[in-house]
């Protein structure tokens, strides 16, 4: 009736939607860092969308589960391998009482999230599941999973329903070995006047490489110096997830799910909605390109996401198991004429009109693998 943490991954946490409603107390937010991967992953296997994952960073986790159980990962691409087999990201997995999976390290993306049928019995903290490792609150014991560590399931009968025909549409992320720039729009920040003409044409022209000093508070940037009118200071007001800064050496910095509640560096943009989870996925050396846009069309974009994905669920919910015939969420850009850059020719972003099939099967893997 529970999940064995057998090895936990160099930083595992349990994440939800967030804690929500404390940023006046100074407690981050925090939750999913690609909120689309841990909801596609809640449905795979029945949860809610807002249920709490395991959310690991580049290496996922070895578990070992009491009961059979419905599992998914999503995110970047990663796998996921047991009994010698292995199976890919996006879709439901089920794996039998006893088994031990070990999460397969993929070539694009570095955050994954694997949900597990039933939900995690884990306390509610101020309304949510998730960690806080600054604040030591959430998750379990308000720290990163351990080796050792053993979670209940709230609902250990999930297992009894085989869900692993689900799926969800498998997305594009850019290869570090694509040696592509990343396009991710923003809207103007709320000191955008602050930077001259100059800086601003710097900042919108201009590559700017992923350091390895990036986590879940903050991505920092490194590339050509973005110039400011008269410095990069300002009197601390709030931070929302995307949030561009320019810190004082003139490079950007973009706030993630565990930012801190305010900021005294100037905001110059804003990531949209729409794109965080694509720039959440890229690696260390991994470069991105700013494009800016507006709040109308961020607003379209998010709402044609929204409107996708709650027709893939009814879809899964309604149709049985042979009857299910939309697989994806791959097609030609909305609003841009083609497909957006973010990676092979592929539409980086989930806005397409289009859909395409594809038909997920399981492989045999060798027992030392497993290991």
């Amino acid at each position: 009736m529970a999940m064995h943490v057998i090895f936990p991954g160099p930083r595992t946490t349990i994440q939800d939607r967030g804690r929500l409603g404390y940023q006046n107390s100074g407690f981050a937010p925090g939750g999913f860092i690609d909120r689309a991967a841990s909801e596609m992953a809640n449905l795979l296997v029945g949860n809610d969308a807002s249920e709490a994952v395991l959310e690991f960073c580049l290496m996922g986790p070895t578990l070992q589960f009491d009961e059979t159980v419905n599992i998914a990962v999503c995110g970047g691409d990663f796998g996921i391998v047991f009994d010698g087999m292995a199976f890919p990201a996006d879709k439901a997995v089920r794996v039998p009482a006893g088994s031990t999976v070990k999460i397969k390290t993929g070539k694009t993306g570095i955050y994954g999230s694997i949900a597990v049928g039933g939900g995690l019995d884990l306390p509610v903290v101020m309304g949510s599941r998730s960690t806080n490792l600054r604040c030591r609150i959430g998750g379990f014991e308000g720290r990163a999973l351990q080796a050792g560590d053993t979670i209940g399931l709230r609902d250990p009968g999930n297992g009894k329903k085989d869900m692993s025909w689900r799926w969800v549409p498998s997305r594009k992320l850019i290869s570090p070995d694509d040696h592509e720039v990343a396009k991710v729009r923003v809207i103007a920040g709320p000191q955008e006047e602050m930077f001259t003409e100059e800086g601003l044409r710097t900042f919108y022209g201009s590559a700017y490489e992923i350091t390895a000093l990036s986590d879940r508070m903050g991505y920092r940037l490194e590339g050509p110096k973005v110039e400011a009118a008269d410095g990069y200071d300002i009197l601390s007001d709030g931070i929302v997830n995307g949030s561009v800064q320019i810190s004082g050496n003139g490079q950007p910095i973009v706030m993630m799910a565990d930012r801190q509640t305010t900021g005294g560096y100037a905001k110059i943009a804003t990531v949209i909605s729409a794109d965080i989870p694509l720039f959440a996925q890229l690696r260390p050396g991994q470069k991105v390109q700013f494009e800016k846009t507006t709040v109308r069309k961020a607003q379209e974009l998010i709402r044609e996401w929204d409107k996708m994905w709650r027709e893939h669920c009814r879809m899964l919910e309604e149709n049985a198991p042979g009857q299910v015939r939309i697989l994806g969420l791959r097609a030609r850009a909305a609003g841009d004429g083609g497909k957006r850059k973010g990676g092979k020719g592929t539409a980086a972003q989930p806005r397409s009109h289009g859909w395409k099939r594809k038909v997920w099967k399981h492989r045999k893997v060798s027992r030392q693998h497993n290991k």
